[in-house]
């Protein structure tokens, strides 16, 4: 077996806001500074794109290569209820089945900007069609506030999503606002493979890549991915990395007025709180399950304005599942950790990570040391001490799990405690 760097969900230039840069060679040289070996194509079924990649794309052994990088057909589709669901895809002709059977339920699937291409079904029906392609499909950023299946309002199990296809959904898309930790409050969901994507609209290295999933395969194909999806054959996720949830701006519960957020203390005192948080004091978890469940029904008001507290994306997660998250024995490490260019930014203190000088310092580790994700994971401190050792320090606090945050909420992003100057 060998081990894959895996980013199945990013976009091409035919889906909103995207840089026109996301060319199949562009998206190749980036993946190969970033250490990825294997991309999803991304916005498959739209016709351009999809035109693209057939021509761009060489076919050896079943493996879509280009430049020594593989590609995987994929694509983000969103349903009738506005849930955002990732498509993966065995080849070309997959993905010509699936547009031709999803094509009279699609008013922008030829749309020069339909990559994310809106179908109005259901997501059952949906699956069904996916299914009937010879593909596979999940959550995408499942637990994120806008399009996501478990956000306020919408699903709140994989069975109520997708019905009686809910038995052939074998993976779920954490995206930037969760970790294995918050979905693994749920515990339906304990048995899916949690995969971690980029979303890129760019190939920069701080985009593309930013967020990926270690597989254990023996090619990169994408029967080897279904069955490490599924964990069939010694085929299985290693490893995920992604950004911390705490820093994002809807971690914390919230009020809808004032944006002050929610911590929960111990105790029986009365709610207080200051300019920044509400503070609310519960005797155990049973008093924390009943405030999160009366948060969800907007039964709670802030102690400041009296509005209604709205749940975060962390106590959503809880109110939905269990109070604790529990860890299952094949769920592999999340491992937390921003892209190399931010963690050059933080160490020579700029305002930009697209500044020369971090730009510079970037390309010579590279170059020295070999490429991104096997600096941010598994080369030894010591080899990156020697290149920058502000650098080696910060990656090391990453590694170990030792970095603190002030966490994010009510629409305000969360900040990292510097430890490693300390």
């Amino acid at each position: 077996m060998l081990e894959f760097a895996v980013d199945l969900h990013i976009h091409s230039p035919h889906s909103i806001s995207v840089s026109k840069n996301m060319t199949i060679p562009n998206l190749a040289k980036g993946a190969q500074s970033k250490g990825i070996d294997i991309l999803g194509t991304g916005d498959a079924t739209q016709p351009n794109w999809l035109e693209h990649t057939e021509k761009t794309l060489k076919e050896h052994d079943g493996i879509l290569t280009y430049d020594g990088i593989s590609f995987i057909p994929t694509v983000e589709i969103e349903d009738g209820d506005a849930i955002h669901h990732v498509v993966i895809l065995p080849d070309f002709e997959s993905v010509k089945r699936l547009r031709e059977s999803i094509k009279l339920s699609s008013p922008n699937l030829d749309h020069e900007w339909g990559g994310r291409p809106r179908v109005n079904l259901k997501a059952e029906e949906i699956a069904g069609l996916v299914r009937d392609s010879g593909g596979m499909i999940g959550p995408a950023h499942a637990f994120t506030p806008f399009r996501g299946i478990f956000r306020e309002g919408r699903f709140d199990s994989i069975e109520a999503c997708y019905g009686s296809e809910a038995d052939h959904i074998h993976f779920l898309e954490l995206g930037l606002s969760a970790d294995s930790e918050i979905a693994d409050y749920i515990s339906s969901l304990r048995r899916l493979t949690y995969i971690s994507s980029s979303d890129a609209h760019s190939p920069t290295p701080d985009k593309l890549g930013r967020e990926f999933v270690k597989f254990n395969l023996e090619a990169p194909i994408y029967d080897e991915i279904r069955m490490g999806l599924k964990r069939e054959k010694g085929r299985y996720t290693t490893l995920n990395v992604g950004l911390a949830p705490q820093l994002g701006k809807y971690y914390l519960s919230f009020c809808s007025k004032c944006r002050r957020t929610l911590v929960i203390l111990e105790g029986d005192k009365a709610p207080t709180f200051d300019d920044m948080n509400i503070y609310v004091h519960l005797k155990d978890s049973t008093e924390q399950k009943r405030l999160l469940s009366d948060i969800g029904k907007r039964g709670v008001k802030c102690p400041h304005d009296g509005k209604s507290l709205r749940l975060g994306v962390r106590d959503r997660a809880a109110m939905l599942g269990d109070i604790t998250s529990i860890k299952p024995k094949h769920r592999p490490l999340y491992l937390h950790m921003p892209p190399l260019l931010d963690l050059i930014q933080s160490a020579l203190g700029t305002k930009s990570n697209k500044v020369k000088s971090v730009k510079r310092v970037y390309e010579a580790m590279i170059q020295s040391l070999g490429t991104e994700t096997q600096i941010l994971t598994s080369i030894k401190i010591e080899d990156v001490e020697k290149t920058d050792k502000k650098i080696s320090r910060i990656i090391c606090s990453y590694r170990n799990g030792e970095v603190d945050y002030i966490p994010g909420g009510g629409g305000r992003y969360g900040q990292i405690k510097n430890t490693w100057d300390e």
